[in-house]
């Protein structure tokens, strides 16, 4: 089987010929090796290891007609070295919005980055953000996807370049912050209610893009929310219609799949998930999560793809024996019976030695084979 071809098999819970092995690659380490972070760097160091492309920064849109009453103007606050601040004024109808950026705080880490001012700092900023949405879902003219049709002709049967989708939790969390989102949630619910309906038109055109494309397979991006450590009750009631809004859309299509990347404690929130129909579901994190990748695989293995979990302190810290040991374990606890794709347990570390991730590889293709 090619690349793509087991990966493929993998996610519709059938076996393939090995066990397909997709480290989640994304700009921070691609940047780091080859100094620049785009997908087609990502895919490269995957044809130099020898595995699944998947996770480089793809993404889907729609295009717009007219013009948009907004304006966005970023300027430069501070400078230092590698570490650069900047802001970014957000003006239209009704007022302005204030974000500030730090990038470049790490010397060794460029591309990381963090947002340490949010635009949205009441109730009326939010009916700002509510506005910025419909203007651009009223102005919708049609997908846009070149650059995952591009890297769809690219990679062939080499990789498979997953479409990222952002969930309407991630969305709210971009202007507002997750701490401060959790708050609203409870404080000001209808607020977060009315520019969430919106939102979900806007998220429902991203993913008629992803259907339009030629790619195969998205994943939603639901990680804040798994990571947020909000109660089960409130992931039922503010994610759950969302990730299954957007299965249904994407299962209403033959050939496409849809995935949940999540974070952190999800043991409790599983049965939702699942029964919210993702074909599979990532990346049962060791160190933070509260699953072993061998109960996923036991309790829900019938149902989904599971995805996951070879520990990233390994890549970074360990050394190419420790990462032989941990593919193995992997290996141990969830080939059998196929439906499964051996991925990193969160982003592959900008520090991660190379070493260690041939040492996954050749380890996976000794010893992961059906």
């Amino acid at each position: 089987m090619t690349r793509k071809e087991a990966f493929l098999t993998a996610l519709r819970l059938e076996t393939p010929d090995v066990v397909p092995v997709a480290p989640l690659i994304h700009s921070r380490y691609a940047d780091r090796l080859l100094g620049r972070g785009d997908w087609r760097a990502v895919f490269e160091l995957h044809r130099r290891l020898g595995s699944t492309a998947f996770r480089g920064p793809i993404g889907v849109s729609y295009r717009t007609r007219g013009e948009s009453p907004w304006r966005y103007e970023t300027r430069v606050l501070h400078e230092e070295g590698t570490r650069v601040e900047t802001e970014e004024t957000i003006t239209g109808p009704g007022g302005s919005m204030r974000a500030v950026d730090v990038r470049g705080m790490i010397p060794h880490d460029p591309v990381c980055s963090k947002r340490t001012d949010y635009p949205v700092k009441s109730v009326e900023d939010w009916a700002m953000v509510r506005a910025i949405y419909e203007d651009q879902v009223a102005r919708a003219a049609g997908p846009a996807f070149d650059t995952a049709a591009e890297a769809f002709e690219v990679m062939g049967e080499d990789g498979v370049p997953g479409v990222g989708l952002g969930c309407i939790f991630q969305m709210l969390g971009h202007w507002r912050g997750m701490q401060e989102l959790l708050y609203d949630l409870y404080d000001i619910p209808d607020v977060i209610r009315s520019v969430s309906e919106v939102m979900a038109e806007h998220s429902r055109l991203a993913v008629e893009a992803f259907l339009a494309s030629p790619n195969e397979v998205a994943w939603l991006d639901i990680c804040w929310a798994t990571g947020s450590n909000m109660s089960p009750a409130m992931f039922q009631e503010w994610i759950i219609p969302d990730v299954r809004r957007v299965c249904e859309q994407v299962r209403a299509v033959p050939g496409k799949f849809i995935g949940l990347y999540t974070l952190g404690r999800i043991r409790e929130i599983m049965p939702a998930m699942v029964d919210a129909g993702p074909h599979f579901i990532e990346t049962f994190e060791p160190n933070e999560g509260d699953i072993s990748l061998r109960d996923a695989k036991r309790l829900y293995g019938r149902d989904v793809c599971i995805c996951g979990n070879f520990d990233c302190v390994i890549l970074a810290r360990g050394t190419p024996e420790d990462s032989r040991r941990e593919a193995l374990r992997c290996l141990d606890e969830a080939m059998t019976g196929g439906g499964y794709i051996m991925v990193s347990g969160d982003e592959v570390p900008a520090d991660t030695q190379w070493d260690n991730l041939v040492a996954w590889a050749e380890t996976v293709a000794e010893y992961g084979r059906y």
